[in-house]
């Protein structure tokens, strides 16, 4: 259900109860809603996306000048909510216990409260805050799932339908690093108005759901870690995929990388085909690739050129690689994306 605002903007609901805790102007860009914080109040912003009916993701980049309780199951009423916190931390708390449960920068959470018992974040002053909230309405969404049965994994079926026959459920996950490389493309991006990009955006939660909904699966079925590394060994393989997207021209080793990050080889490949499925040589090939693509389709540069400010010395190389991933030479490409 929407309200409309004194400027005409049409919002959901849940986005202006959220707007009562965390005092801002609210624009629109097709079905994004963007919170702006008030400077008085705080900094950055909430984006609110709808997906389809009855899923929702709300996006957090802020820093607030004061510590703010936020009751999570007025702004998503009636549904499971699963929290990814991307940077900084918050408080997980229900009404009737007074203890918090603390969700820690890379860790998933995955919560669920019948309308009558609040449950809430809790964001505290001054830290950055980056965090994640995909929500799912039972009532709207759920039924699709014994609807559909073909679309959907029945354990995964059956684990879903008895998390919403409870009053209520929290389940603190473990540190993921792969939602933390998808959300990461979704924050701080420019807002664009083509529909395609758009629709690619929107693409991308949906992995993130699924990335959630097969580590709760992982957890509560086997309750076991996803991943045989330690949080600080994840963050430096994390580190070393930022570094390695920054500069692509470097000729990364295993032997450099391992000394950069004081991992073992056997460390290193493992995070790498843990947080980004692929070893660390197809990943350092596939951003050489990427940062390529994006040169060829942006800049003047010659082929040459841009196989040299890439890292690689051999042109023919370089086609046959390009050719394998885009299906095109790279001359051919050019020619595509200047038409």
């Amino acid at each position: 259900m929407e309200n409309v605002k004194d400027n005409g903007i049409n919002i959901p609901s849940e986005l202006g109860v959220l707007n009562t805790y965390l005092p801002g102007n609210i624009e629109v860009n097709y079905d994004i809603h963007i919170l702006t914080i008030d400077s008085s109040f705080g900094k950055g912003q909430v984006r609110h996306t709808s997906l389809q009916n009855g899923l929702e993701s709300y996006d957090f980049d802020i820093k607030l000048y004061q510590t703010v309780k936020i009751p999570i199951n007025y702004i998503a009423t009636d549904a499971l909510q699963f929290f990814y916190c991307l940077e900084g931390y918050c408080n997980h708390q229900f009404e009737d216990f007074e203890e918090k449960v603390k969700i820690d920068q890379f860790q998933t959470a995955v919560a669920h409260s019948n309308p009558q018992l609040s449950n809430s974040i809790i964001i505290e002053k001054n830290i950055s805050f980056m965090f994640n909230i995909i929500c799912i309405n039972k009532k709207e969404y759920f039924d699709k799932f014994s609807a559909e049965n073909n679309r959907f994994d029945k354990k995964i079926q059956d684990l879903l339908s008895d998390i919403k026959n409870k009053s209520k459920h929290f389940h603190l996950g473990n540190y993921n690093l792969k939602i933390a490389e998808q959300l990461k493309l979704l924050f701080g991006i420019e807002h664009s108005n083509e529909i395609s990009e758009l629709l690619s955006q929107k693409g991308r939660y949906y992995l993130i759901l699924a990335k959630h909904i097969e580590q709760f699966h992982t957890e509560i079925e086997n309750n076991s870690n996803t991943s045989g590394l330690l949080k600080n060994e994840l963050i430096s393989i994390s580190e070393l995929g930022e570094y390695i997207k920054e500069h692509p021209e470097i000729q990364h080793s295993i032997r450099t990388l391992c000394l950069q990050s004081g991992l073992s080889p056997a460390k290193l490949q493992e995070g790498f085909k843990f947080i980004f499925d692929r070893t660390v040589s197809d990943f350092v090939r596939n951003i050489r690739l990427e940062k390529a693509e994006k040169l060829i389709r942006t800049t003047d540069l010659s082929i040459s050129e841009i196989v040299y400010s890439i890292g690689l010395t051999s042109r023919s190389y370089f086609c046959k690689i390009f050719k394998r991933k885009y299906f095109c030479s790279p001359k051919e490409y050019k020619i595509r994306k200047s038409c």
